[in-house]
């Protein structure tokens, strides 16, 4: 006698629905639409994961840069040049006095000193700013005096130049630091001296948080001029 192949119980497995089962389909993942859907999911997921990773990882990485601070060490050298470094300095008074006194007579160098080349100039100004805060009362006296008629220091070079001669540095107290200097300004053309003239100036120092590797080379104990008065002594 006949019977259908759905009704013989060994048959039965036949008569699963093909979405449930794992044989292939016109749809892939088994041919079934809900474990395609399932495995999209998936992906999507794995995907918006990793998304969230690498932004974590950029936003860490942003932070870091902004967070970062250099320590500035001071290391002594013996009389044979072995190196012994020492306790990072918490205040402007643990600062050597010798290297106070080497850094302030580079910056008035750099700042005060008129030459024939221009290039040089600019190198000196660019460095100065390592030792200036934006807008601080430092900042806006140089910036005072660069624009002066009398004292700006490319009209000056258009006829003489101005050679800085330090003579003294010492500590006053706390920040306070006085420093006195000589000027003389000679003649482009002829190359004749004048009458050196003779400056004192009162230097308040402070110390900021290196950040930067820019500034770390050029100033890494972060000694910074907040303020100074400066008189010309007849």
């Amino acid at each position: 006698m006949g019977h259908d192949s759905d009704d013989i119980p060994g048959n039965r497995s036949q008569a699963v629905p093909r979405a449930l089962s794992g044989s292939p389909g016109p749809c892939g993942m088994g041919g079934s639409p809900w474990l395609a859907a399932r495995e999209r999911d998936r992906w999507m997921r794995a995907a918006m994961a990793s998304m969230g990773l690498a932004a974590l990882a950029t936003g860490f990485g942003i932070w870091a840069a902004v967070s970062t601070e250099y320590t500035p060490y001071i290391v002594a050298v013996d009389e044979i040049g072995r190196p012994a470094p020492v306790l990072a300095p918490r205040e402007i008074t643990d600062w050597p006095d010798a290297v106070v006194r080497h850094q302030l007579a580079t910056f008035l160098r750099d700042w005060r000193s008129v030459s024939m080349d221009r290039s040089a100039m600019e190198g000196r100004f660019r460095r100065i700013q390592y030792f200036l805060e934006r807008s601080s009362p430092a900042d806006r006296k140089v910036i005072a005096w660069a624009r002066d008629p009398d004292t700006a220091p490319f009209k000056i070079a258009e006829t003489r130049t101005v050679d800085v001669e330090i003579v003294a540095v010492n500590l006053l107290g706390g920040r306070s630091w006085l420093v006195e200097w000589l000027e003389t300004r000679r003649n482009r053309s002829s190359g004749k001296a004048e009458a050196a003239r003779r400056f004192q100036g009162t230097f308040v120092l402070d110390r900021r948080v290196v950040r930067d590797d820019a500034v770390l080379l050029r100033n890494p104990l972060g000694l910074v001029v907040e303020d100074f008065d400066i008189v010309r002594v007849e």
